[in-house]
């Protein structure tokens, strides 16, 4: 059984059903897989069903974007057969540790989104040499395994052979929503719509968190103009953060009676009933995994051609999807004409629903498994 060692800054939820079923499958592919992090499994109601060590970590700035260092990082994979590595230089334990991999491991692969979409968004000398810096390790690794094709395509350009850059497509476990989701009687449904005030309305669901990127002011303002036209459409808001208070006062500015503020929500039972009710999902700033989200329970998504989108806004397309400028009356014109057009929005959905087929966690989890094999060879 080959070892294989992950570097984690931290294990987020929607990452434990990815590992507990990357464990299982490399089993069976003479394949240990060892989790190394800084911070444990966040919510979570019982102990992950993969091995993970928690290692004491050094913060060098209070902001959770700055540079910390892993105590005992290098001693707990030292011996590896195979390490796969954040493709980031947040942890400087990291890149030390590349530079002595030699030591450590037979073969070193990073993870990570490929391209660094925020960089063309915010430039900055800063950010300029790191992105240089990661070029230079990257192309002396065993291999790299990126989110999306369009990172991998990236890499390619950037002069990594073709079979040195594996894709397994980012996603959730599509699966147990659809299982949660199917828990949801008719009854329950009708429940939630009155106990929301949703009787007989179209639903637009948004579900991140609330922060500038997201550009939630940018969708209350969408959504009042869309309201004149269509005032039996409402817009439910899944997510917590710092801007939330300054939304519900902006809400209550436009007189938006349709428009609920339902906090954070990550219990997949709850989260799929809000899914269920809905007929879009609306994220107009940055999208992340939330599009797989959506198209678990197929949900066609609007969003913008907003700069600093992540990796799986790959997974749009004019099939399940539509993007607009960043142009308030555009948005709201896009929202309504697909509300407006029964019969492309049930194509939307079918679409979406499709998508959200090809990106079940079984299948990134058995490429990411393959890519570890094919790039340690």
């Amino acid at each position: 059984m080959r070892k294989v060692s992950i570097i984690q800054r931290e294990i987020p939820h929607y990452r434990i059903r990815f590992f507990e079923e990357l464990y299982a499958q490399g089993r069976l592919q003479n394949l240990d897989f060892r989790v190394y992090t800084g911070a444990p499994p966040t919510q979570i109601a019982s102990s992950p069903n993969f091995p993970y060590q928690v290692l004491p970590v050094r913060y060098f700035s209070k902001k959770s974007s700055g540079s910390t260092w892993m105590h005992g990082l290098e001693r707990a994979i030292a011996g590896s057969d195979i390490v796969v590595a954040p493709q980031e230089l947040q942890c400087l334990t990291v890149p030390y540790l590349w530079i002595r991999r030699r030591r450590i491991c037979t073969s070193w692969i990073w993870w990570g989104h490929g391209y660094n979409f925020q960089a063309s968004v915010y430039p900055s000398t800063a950010i300029s040499i790191k992105e240089a810096i990661k070029r230079f390790i990257t192309r002396r690794a065993d291999g790299l395994i990126t989110y999306t094709q369009g990172g991998a395509d990236y890499w390619r350009k950037q002069g990594l052979p073709k079979d040195r850059v594996i894709t397994y497509y980012n996603t959730i476990d599509v699966e147990q929503l659809r299982k949660a989701g199917a828990e949801i009687s008719h009854q329950q449904r009708i429940e939630l719509r009155h106990k929301l005030r949703v009787e007989g309305k179209r639903v637009l669901l948004f579900s991140g968190r609330l922060y500038a990127g997201k550009k939630v002011d940018f969708l209350l303002k969408a959504f009042a103009l869309l309201n004149k036209s269509y005032p039996d459409v409402a817009l439910l808001i899944i997510g917590e953060g710092e801007e939330r208070n300054a939304l519900e006062r902006l809400a209550k500015l436009l007189e938006l009676e349709n428009v609920h503020f339902l906090g954070e929500v990550v219990d997949p039972k709850r989260t799929a009933a809000y899914f269920s009710l809905a007929d879009l999902m609306v994220l107009p700033g940055v999208v992340g995994l939330a599009i797989v989200h959506g198209f678990a329970f197929g949900l066609p998504l609007i969003t913008t051609d907003s700069p600093g989108h992540g990796p799986e806004l790959d997974y749009l397309s004019m099939n399940n999807g539509t993007m607009t400028k960043i142009d308030i009356s555009q948005y709201a014109e896009a929202i309504g004409a697909l509300l407006s057009s029964p019969q492309r929005l049930e194509a939307m959905r079918d679409s979406a629903m499709a998508q959200g087929d090809a990106l079940q966690l079984p299948y990134s989890v058995r490429r990411f498994a393959d890519g570890i094999t094919e790039l340690s060879q």
